[in-house]
């Protein structure tokens, strides 16, 4: 049996290895090139041998591989370089080691390399890279939602206090115009807290929504006649909506508030000169979990809001959504817009994303959810206020000794008589002593073990006829929208007025 000569075998191993495999002379020419080389040209090796790079590639690879060259021959050593090289038959990632060859007696005679693509290697980082910056943006906004929502809850039962008793201050002082022109400014100024209250509650997902099947693009056609007014007249206001848009299940309110505070912010960027703003939906369907903005596979309706502003580069398009961020000098903004638009998308199960580039305008993306099936409405309204008073006995719940006095006043002003507890327990063992109640009234986040939910629950499990109110200024109980939607109940964001006291009471016991 004949051995193949080590020439051959040589040979053999060069044209067997994936990787590209070449030798040059000191001109740069090349003497050997295997077919993984010449497969990337998309030529013949026979094709390639005495030609340099420039006869090879374009000019700006050439001219990389020629530097990478010279550096190897002056130092003499191997080294190894990472790049992208485009040929005409395409464009490949690659981690090359090149080194010199010598003669017999020690004098460098060219140099040979051994290129490895990493085309793959290079995306399969840069997507894990992307991930984990995904990720980072993800838990970064969650904890900075965690400690807004719980800022947010203890303002909120603040405010509370201030403003019931200022509301009970004013019926007592009724006829004391002086002390009217004292306490109105006093509650315009709560009135202010409780709106940026809620703007933080919005970007936490601790607002209590209340999705149903929305037309995106009537209500679109509706909002547009409002941001005429809003933006003034130097905006130019367009719409391109597509039949195939559908119906989102979405708070309706929450989701205008989103599009006008989009669009006051692209207002300010079109400032002064003005410009364009186009609003556009259509249908998305992701057929895939979308990791960077952590959106499960299904239909989704595509509403984008366009501006032909000043733009923001990368590093202010990516804090955007960050509660207190804001570009705008003096009193221009609150930097709480934008964020209100992130919670409300995240909260309805939806995604929002943002462009943006200096001189390129901005557009900001808002992926919601399609209705799909049978949607049942939600819980009773609550009517106007104004009926005759009807004496109810009600059961009020809440941990907070302040908030809990400041609602029974408000509750007795309306004429009703009051029972407290300060949790749960205490409120069972009332309702199991047959105290005869009319309405239970609580909170949602209690400081038991047992929260406003669940006590609704257990109380209707003895009372099944019992009408409940709930009342919460962060309603951070998971599933807690659809429980309550589920029990047909009034909900009041704190603080609530006598006038939302009275309606909701009237709601759930109307007068005959």
């Amino acid at each position: 049996m004949a051995i193949p000569n080590s020439f051959d075998i040589l040979q053999a191993v060069i044209e067997a290895t994936p990787d590209a495999i070449f030798v040059k002379d000191l001109e740069g020419r090349y003497v050997l090139v295997n077919e993984a080389a010449a497969r990337f040209l998309g030529r013949r090796p026979a094709d390639i041998v005495g030609k340099n790079d420039f006869e090879l590639y374009p000019e700006e690879t050439a001219r990389r591989f020629v530097a990478d060259d010279r550096q190897v021959l002056a130092t003499g050593r191997a080294q190894s370089f990472e790049g992208v090289a485009t040929s005409a038959y395409g464009t490949q990632a690659y981690l090359v080691t090149k080194g010199v060859y010598r003669d017999t007696d020690g004098e460098i005679r060219g140099l040979y390399g051994i290129s490895h693509d990493i085309t793959e290697l290079r995306e399969a980082q840069e997507t894990l890279e992307h991930t984990r910056q995904a990720l980072f943006r993800a838990q970064k906004m969650e904890a900075v939602g965690q400690l807004t929502g719980g800022i947010a809850h203890d303002f909120n039962n603040i405010l509370v206090v201030i403003l019931g008793n200022l509301e009970l201050l004013k019926m007592h002082l009724r006829d004391d115009l002086h002390a009217h022109e004292l306490i109105d400014p006093v509650m315009r100024a709560t009135e202010r807290g409780q709106e940026l209250i809620a703007q933080l509650l919005a970007f936490s997902r601790g607002r209590q929504l209340h999705p149903e099947p929305v037309d995106v693009n009537a209500l679109v056609e509706s909002i547009v006649r409002l941001l005429g007014r809003t933006l003034g007249s130097t905006i130019t206001i367009s719409t391109a909506t597509s039949p195939d848009a559908g119906v989102a299940l979405v708070d309706a309110a929450a989701l205008e508030a989103a599009i006008v505070n989009i669009a006051v912010n692209a207002r300010d960027a079109m400032t002064p000169h003005g410009g364009t703003l186009t609003i556009r939906t259509q249908r998305v369907d992701i057929t895939a979990p979308e990791t960077d903005v952590d959106l499960v596979a299904g239909a989704y309706t595509l509403l984008a809001i366009e501006d032909t502003g000043c733009g923001m580069p990368a590093e202010v398009a990516s804090r955007v959504f960050e509660p207190f961020f804001t570009t705008k000098s003096g009193h221009g903004g609150t930097g709480l817009g934008l964020s209100m638009v992130y919670g409300f998308a995240k909260q309805s199960g939806g995604a929002v994303t943002i462009d943006s580039s200096p001189g390129r305008g901005t557009t900001v993306r808002l992926l919601l959810p399609r209705a799909t099936g049978e949607w049942k409405p939600r819980g009773a309204a609550a009517t106007a206020a104004g009926h005759a008073v009807v004496s109810r006995t009600i059961l009020v719940v809440e941990d907070e000794a302040a908030v809990r006095t400041t609602v029974r006043r408000q509750l007795e002003s309306l004429g009703h008589h009051v029972l407290v507890a300060d949790a749960a327990a205490d409120a069972l063992d009332i309702v199991r002593t047959q105290t005869p109640i009319d309405i239970l009234l609580t909170d949602v986040v209690l400081g038991s073990d047992m929260n406003g939910v669940d006590l609704a629950a257990a109380v209707r499990s003895m009372r099944p006829a019992l009408p409940v109110i709930f009342m919460s200024g962060y309603a951070a109980v998971p599933d807690a929208a659809e429980r309550i939607r589920a029990a047909g109940a009034p909900f009041l964001p704190k603080p609530a007025t006598l006038a939302q006291l009275e309606q909701a009471v009237n709601a759930v016991c109307p007068t005959p």
